[in-house]
């Protein structure tokens, strides 16, 4: 069963102003086909809405990003959002992706601007970087540690994306913005 919430329950459990989060809404979500401004219906968010409202806002908010290019990066990161089953999958659009997947313990994204020019759309390229463990070693009785990632490259097409790196790259805990966000919405009271 799909779970509709409102904006004062989004807001109030989510601890986001309630005129902010109605004017994130009105950015990152296509217009509500039921409302307006005179049809007196409020809207309600299925929980993939609210949460593209919480990593737009975010994305503005914390990692400084201005609405257009919040909007490019959500855009671009849509489809592997939904194959690492941070959206529910109510359409079956889901792509599987590799075994290697199921290991993965967390996920940052590192978004590193291409293009930020006025004259040009905002362009990224991404590195999705999943954190699969760590282990301690000793070697010639010094304490080492190793950790395990996956990694790949968003566009897929772009081989040489660690040669043009900048240093102004962000870094975005997609984890720790989803568990956040999952654990205020079914927080009691």
């Amino acid at each position: 069963m799909i779970r509709y919430h409102t904006n004062k329950e989004l807001a109030d459990k989510l601890h986001i102003n309630l005129a902010k989060w109605k004017r994130w809404s009105r950015e990152f979500l296509p217009p509500d086909p039921l409302g307006g401004l005179q049809s007196g219906y409020a809207r309600h968010y299925k929980t993939d809405d609210a949460f593209t409202v919480v990593l737009g806002g975010h994305l503005v908010s914390e990692l400084r990003f201005s609405i257009p290019q919040a909007k490019t990066i959500l855009t671009d990161l849509q489809q592997w959002l939904l194959d690492l089953r941070f959206y529910f999958d109510y359409e079956g659009r889901a792509n599987p992706l590799a075994d290697i997947h199921a290991s993965v313990q967390s996920y940052t994204i590192y978004i590193i601007p291409l293009s930020l020019t006025r004259q040009h759309a905002a362009v990224f390229n991404y590195i999705l970087r999943g954190f699969i463990g760590k282990q301690s070693h000793i070697v010639d009785d010094l304490p080492l540690i190793s950790e395990r990632f996956v990694e790949q490259t968003h566009p897929k097409n772009d081989p040489d994306i660690f040669l043009h790196t900048r240093p102004v790259l962000r870094a975005l805990n997609i984890t720790a913005l989803h568990n956040w966000f999952h654990d205020r919405l079914t927080a009691n009271g």
